[in-house]
């Protein structure tokens, strides 16, 4: 009996996983053109997938001419974007495919760290508390998945590099390389992912050295030295290939996102861990307690602990940047929470025991009718509250990005300016989501604009914008969201140099008066 007992919780879990996944590509396939709506972050790479493939050059075609660009994505995530395009044509949904597979991928590492780490349970709780406890868009991976953007294919390579490090020890060598290989790709993947990555190997491999644990300090520090000397040569092989811009970001834009100092992004990203990260800071606190208290096993140098210490700083560093450091932008929460979710869903395992339903309900219960008021009903109490909260967060977050927030306008927008104007007719907008659609010329403002322009806005800065729209003599102006929310073209609008010619939702088309 009880081994046909562990059969049927065996094929439970693997029926809960599989169809977690199932879902997720469902999920991931409805109107994935509209939802959620495309927007200026997925231009750049979408832009650049195309030309590399049409045009053979990596980079944007402002007014028609090939101009390198700096970039925070590298080619692990453009390069897929360019084939699908090359197989299925160019579009919206041929370009945020590739996000949906590399989420599922991702998704499939997590549950397999999170078994190897904690047990069948944990994993599929780690998928559930993804799914059911990530209350904003910006944070659920199946929305994520959905958009063209470098977040899901460097948490694919990155947990890619975890999983074989899982295996990698002295006894399973074979899986060394492929953990470098991961890591190397992830490495050039995101710019963001380096130092985080790097915290999450140098602070165990400290503490083995502190102990002589030298046979693990050895691993530790060959791969960490491998995957950061493997991403310089896959870089320069990207170079040499497809005259390959250096990854990097435009000269000032660390100093408004990734180390700002000043007091609204500070209190926007206090807002944000209050509002929606609170599952996963817990989680990481969870995380942190059971180390003090399973400390003995890692320092016997046990392979799993090391790399749940590793995963453990991992999402620690990345949530406490995003908390102190960051200009407070959701989405740069997004990697420490998806990561972060194996403690969450671990933490929850240890306090509704063992995912008891019924134990956890009765002793959060007594607290309220009977006033039995013990450290573990307090604990059930406030477990019970943490989901019921997080899951009707999420489930109206979805209703919402799914039901009511569907937005195809840039399809209107492009399909007019594709057909109805003049083919030599140069457009002006700074809406980058446009770029790939257009089957016309178009211009935006060079990076330093883009910089100033975000510490106006964000920053609260006094900065001038010293841009001129008609420079460059367009035909026509898109001001889109992105233009809106800056503010952009707000003074040579009002200067009736062009007419309102056509409205599309969340975009404008003016047309320039001679």
């Amino acid at each position: 009996m009880r081994l046909q007992g562990n059969k049927l919780k065996r094929k439970s879990r693997s029926i809960a996983i599989i169809g977690t996944l199932v879902a997720s590509i469902l999920f991931g396939m409805i109107n994935l053109e509209t939802t959620p709506p495309l927007w200026l972050d997925e231009g750049w790479i979408l832009t650049v997938a195309r030309n590399w493939l049409e045009r053979a050059h990596y980079g944007l075609l402002p007014a028609g001419e090939p101009v390198s660009t700096n970039m925070t994505t590298g080619f692990p995530a453009v390069g897929p974007i360019a084939l699908s395009f090359k197989f299925f044509g160019v579009g919206i949904w041929q370009g945020r495919i590739v996000g949906v597979f590399f989420g599922i991928g991702a998704l499939s590492l997590l549950c397999y760290i999170a078994f190897r780490l904690y047990g069948w349970a944990v994993a599929v709780a780690t998928i559930a508390v993804l799914m059911l406890m990530s209350m904003h868009e910006e944070l659920h991976p199946v929305l994520i998945s959905r958009q063209a953007l470098g977040e899901m294919p460097a948490l694919f390579y990155l947990l890619g590099g975890y999983a074989c490090f899982l295996s990698a020890s002295t006894k399973s060598s074979c899986f060394v390389p492929l953990s470098i290989f991961f890591w190397s790709i992830a490495l050039i993947t995101k710019l963001q992912v380096l130092p985080f990555w790097a915290l999450s190997l140098l602070i165990p491999l400290a503490l083995l050295l502190l102990t002589k644990s030298w046979t693990q300090s050895g691993l530790i520090a060959s791969m960490l030295i491998g995957a950061i000397i493997t991403s310089r040569a896959l870089l320069w092989f990207l170079q040499s290939l497809v005259q390959y811009p250096t990854l990097s970001a435009p000269d000032g834009l660390y100093n408004i996102t990734a180390l700002v100092w000043a007091l609204s992004p500070r209190l926007v990203s206090l807002m944000v861990t209050l509002l929606f990260g609170v599952p996963t800071l817990l989680g990481l606190f969870y995380g942190a307690w059971s180390f003090t208290t399973t400390k003995a096993k890692f320092l016997s140098q046990d392979h799993t602990e090391v790399v749940k210490l590793a995963l453990l700083v991992l999402a620690s560093s990345w949530f406490g940047w995003y908390a102190a450091l960051s200009v407070g932008w959701i989405r740069y929460l997004f990697p420490a929470t998806f990561i972060g979710s194996i403690f969450v869903a671990a933490m929850l395992y240890s306090l509704t025991g063992h995912f008891n339903a019924h134990y956890t309900i009765d002793r959060a219960g007594s607290v309220i009718t009977h006033l039995n008021i013990t450290r573990q009903n307090i604990a059930s109490l406030l477990t019970v509250l943490l989901i019921t909260i997080s899951l009707a967060a999420t489930l109206r977050m979805l209703y919402q990005s799914y039901v009511i927030k569907p937005d195809g306008s840039v399809l209107q927008v492009a399909e007019f300016l594709n057909t109805q104007i003049p083919r030599n007719a140069l457009i002006e907008t700074y809406d980058s989501e446009l770029f790939f659609l257009l089957k016309r010329r178009y211009h935006y403002p060079p990076d330093e604009i883009h910089i100033r322009l975000n510490k106006r806005t964000f920053l609260r800065q006094p900065v001038s914008i010293n841009y001129d729209p008609l420079a460059n003599n367009p035909d026509y102006l898109v001001v889109g969201p992105h233009s809106r929310l800056w503010h952009l073209y707000d003074p040579i609008v009002k200067t009736g140099a062009f007419r309102l010619l056509k409205s599309y939702g969340r975009y404008e088309v003016y047309e320039r008066l001679h």
